[in-house]
């Protein structure tokens, strides 16, 4: 998980988020049942290019590529059943995968207790360790987060595992190199696979600043 930062909210959003939530909010509050229209109205085209954006294409949460095997389902990061007033906030959707999704609603948490890769930055509150993440010790918002999304089912563990081997055989060529200017070269492209639209770039960013610490290529 890495820190992501919110765009400009979609004008189809701006136009009408305090109209829709007014709906569901008057109608859940009165004991009737919104419909399917009134409840996923964010699931609009125009919102999830723009969540899609600020994600880089990713889950929010495990990082995984989201469009190679699934259209990502959009989050809110803080439970609509536990707030109904913020459904249709900007600041309060996301795009993750469809796992992810499933797994955090099973037991609704609020943003203080789960880690908000929007308010914080995660990389403060989880260790890699190889293909593994484990929340940083004495961190109960991580432990919780990790546990709640299980971010080491056995198939992220199996891409993240993968993603490590891909990183250390360019590595390998780098170590490698004699031709000075091709070695430069290896090495930017390194450092490059460390950027926020990389799937497991939080990982990739371990394995990169060890790499710093061993090797230096000017």
């Amino acid at each position: 998980m890495i820190k992501l930062e919110k765009g400009t909210e979609p004008a189809v959003l701006s136009r009408n988020a305090d109209r829709w939530t007014k709906v569901v909010v008057q109608k859940s509050a009165s004991g009737k049942t919104p419909t399917k229209t009134e409840k996923s109205r964010y699931n609009h085209p125009e919102i999830k290019k723009a969540l899609l954006a600020e994600t880089h294409g990713k889950c929010a949460y495990c990082e995984s590529k989201l469009r190679h095997v699934s259209y990502g389902d959009i989050e809110h990061v803080v439970p609509k059943s536990i707030d109904p007033s913020k459904w249709f906030s900007w600041s309060n959707l996301t795009l993750v995968c469809d796992v992810c999704n499933t797994n955090k609603a099973k037991v609704p948490v609020d943003g203080e207790s789960f880690v908000d890769p929007y308010a914080v930055n995660p990389e403060e509150y989880f260790w890699y360790l190889g293909s593994i993440v484990y929340s940083r010790p004495g961190c109960d918002a991580a432990n919780l987060t990790e546990r709640l999304l299980d971010l080491n089912r056995p198939e992220l563990v199996e891409r993240r595992s993968e993603r490590i081997s891909s990183l250390l055989k360019m590595l390998e060529l780098v170590e490698r190199c004699i031709d000075p200017d091709l070695k430069r070269l290896l090495w930017r492209e390194f450092l490059s696979e460390s950027q926020a639209h990389h799937e497991y770039a939080a990982l990739s960013r371990t394995i990169v600043e060890m790499a710093r610490r061993k090797l230096y290529v000017a």
